[in-house]
């Protein structure tokens, strides 16, 4: 069967899981499953055990360590309260909302709030004081949905997790670090400047003065669980910046091994044993239907990429498209794809692996990689995407929440368009 009319067939499965996602409820990543087994038995005549196979289990397991071990914070309430604290030092300040709100969500998404439950904590907050103070809710949708991805994007964060490896798997384990950290880097930077500009926009340093409640102080619970979170964090992040320096045999060793979605399970015993919240509620706090959603899509992309979809885009870039436009178009590709599904869990993994053939010349392979992931991270703003919907749906205002359809997708194009200018002209370059 032709390669085409399969990978047609998988690109439908994923409009029919939107559909029925978004019409009747249905976990898309089941539907995705579904379509999945469809191409890959009876188009590609792969038995069922191999169809399972392709099921992302290392990503899985990377977001159910990581949001396990940092559902603790989230359930006992030490995320708000770092969250509350934050925000109450920019009290005075009006005109500061908008950049608190944006650092606040990128330290919650730091410290491993994955941004679901981020931007869940970031939309309350940021509704609650934003608006009475007359803060545009797209700067607020920005400054939450991007903020908590940015956060999330470190080394040690669930996104950041899945970055690293899966640069390290398409031939690039040497540098997979460094890449992830300069893409962290350009994240920030270029989302911080963008913030900017609609901060100028829509005015957002003529706002009135707001009155906040001076938050209680951490509990020992809180105190507890940040010393934890920050074990864990130092872990992950000392003995290799230290082994960068220091040639120590242990210290290296030990650096290989200090992965964290162990450590983050390691980190969960702890925080279990030191009872810092209802183990049961914890669990159930895991968001189980995005991870349904994540394995399912990332499934039936799989399945494509069996089918040789990432050769077709990747012969028809090399014959087609100059050295110069290419990293322009990967960031639409990703951008438009992500539209649909999971940018990092599932768009970034589908199309990393054409980086190698890509990055000849002059065009840098890092380069092509932030293409992608910027592309793909700024239109998980849009409505249909996880994070932008729990976004949404925190709206207090039935009219605002209506005008924030339209308004996300539109700041999701804003995104996605601004990327693929920069790689245009080359400025992603630079990192």
């Amino acid at each position: 069967m032709s390669t085409g009319l399969i990978i047609s067939v998988c690109m439908l499965g994923i409009v029919v899981a939107i559909a029925l996602g978004f019409k009747y409820g249905v976990n898309m990543g089941v539907t995705g499953i579904v379509f999945a087994y469809i191409v890959g038995c009876f188009m590609m005549g792969l038995k069922v055990k191999e169809v399972v196979a392709l099921w992302p289990n290392s990503t899985i397991f990377q977001l159910m360590s990581i949001t396990l071990f940092f559902g603790f914070a989230v359930v006992n309430g030490t995320m708000q309260s770092v969250a509350d604290h934050l925000l109450y030092a920019v009290r005075n300040k009006s005109w500061l909302i908008s950049f608190a709100i944006y650092f606040v969500a990128i330290i919650l998404g730091g410290l491993g709030c994955p941004p679901p439950a981020a931007n869940a904590i970031m939309a309350v907050i940021g509704f609650s004081i934003g608006l009475p103070a007359g803060l545009h809710p797209f700067i607020i949708a920005w400054a939450v949905c991007n903020g908590a991805a940015i956060g999330a994007c470190l080394p040690w964060a669930a996104s950041g997790s899945v970055v690293s490896s899966t640069i390290a798997s398409v031939g690039f384990e040497a540098e997979a670090s460094l890449m992830t950290w300069k893409f962290f880097f350009a994240y920030l930077l270029i989302t911080f400047v963008l913030l900017i500009v609609l901060y100028i926009v829509f005015k957002g340093n003529k706002l009135k003065k707001i009155n906040v409640e001076k938050p209680e102080p951490f509990s020992a619970i809180h105190k507890k669980s940040l010393i934890v979170i920050a074990v864990v964090i130092g872990l992950v992040l000392i003995p290799g910046l230290i082994g960068k320096f220091v040639k120590i045999s242990w210290l290296v060793t030990f650096a290989r091994y200090a992965d964290i979605q162990m450590l983050a399970m390691i980190g969960f015993v702890v925080c279990s044993l030191m009872k810092l919240a209802d183990e049961k509620q914890v669990i159930k706090a895991v968001p189980w239907n995005t991870l349904i959603l994540v394995g399912g899509i990332a499934t039936l992309m799989s399945v494509a990429k069996e089918a040789g979809v990432v050769d077709v885009i990747s012969s028809w870039l090399n014959a087609n498209a100059p050295s110069y436009a290419v990293g322009s178009l990967l960031a639409i590709l990703g951008g438009f794809l992500s539209f649909f599904s999971g940018g990092i869990n599932t768009v970034f993994p589908m199309l990393a692996p054409m980086v190698p053939s890509l990055a000849v010349g002059s065009i840098k392979a890092v380069t092509l990689f932030i293409a992608i992931l910027l592309g793909a991270c700024y239109t998980a703003i849009s409505p249909f995407s996880t994070g932008g919907a729990i976004f949404m749906s925190n709206c207090p205002d039935e009219k605002m929440r209506a005008k924030l359809i339209g308004g996300q997708l539109g700041l999701a194009t804003y995104g996605m368009v601004v990327t693929a200018v920069l790689a245009l002209v080359g400025v992603l370059g630079i990192f």
